[in-house]
C-alpha cells in the first residue's frame, strides 16, 4: 500500500506551490480612505508614493454573493 503525505503548516508552501507575500498593514488617510501598504511605510508620507494601494480601487473577490 502506498503512504500518502498529508499536508501541514510546516510545508504548506511546498506542498501547495503557494508563495507568501510580504508583511502588509491597512492604513487611513487624514481623508479617511483606507490603504493597504507594506508593514514599514511612514503614514505621515504620500501613501501613494510610497507603493501602497487605496483600498475603494481594489477589485476583492466577494465570495459570489
Amino acid at each position: 500500500m502506498e503512504k500518502v503525505k498529508e499536508g501541514n503548516v510546516e510545508d504548506y508552501t511546498e506542498f501547495f506551490h503557494h508563495v507568501p507575500f510580504r508583511p502588509l498593514k491597512f492604513v487611513k488617510d487624514e481623508d479617511g480612505y483606507g490603504w493597504l501598504c507594506d508593514k514599514k511605510v511612514d503614514p505621515h508620507e504620500d501613501l501613494k508614493k510610497q507603493g501602497c494601494w487605496r483600498c475603494d480601487e481594489m477589485v476583492f473577490p466577494t465570495g459570489g454573493r
